[in-house]
């Protein structure tokens, strides 16, 4: 099962990128949010909302691996949600910065 989620869906107005991100891998994952591990464990939250905060301008895509599952953010903001993990050689890089935490 694979879960896309625009944010222009009427649940993702109100809803932060993260939060999506979160959303959705429950709903793939099958799982509680409580259950999943912190989002910050696989990406820089902060780092990845401010790509996709900048006045309409379309973001990079990012892929990584979150709670067992892919997670695509593409440049307009949508997010997909896969059963499947982004391999650790298939992490994006940004513009020469890691979004990962561990960096």
């Amino acid at each position: 099962m694979t879960l896309n989620v625009s944010p222009d869906d009427a649940d993702a107005d109100a809803a932060s990128l993260t939060e999506r991100i979160v959303e959705s891998t429950t709903d793939v994952a099958g799982a509680d949010p409580l259950d999943l591990p912190p989002l910050y464990d696989a990406v820089d939250p902060d780092a990845l909302e401010a790509l996709y905060d900048r006045d309409g301008a379309d973001g990079p895509e990012v892929e990584f691996t979150y709670a067992g599952c892919g997670v695509t953010v593409r440049g307009d903001g949508s997010v997909s949600v896969t059963p499947e993990p982004i391999g650790a050689g298939e992490s994006a890089v940004v513009e020469g910065a890691s979004l990962s935490p561990d960096c």
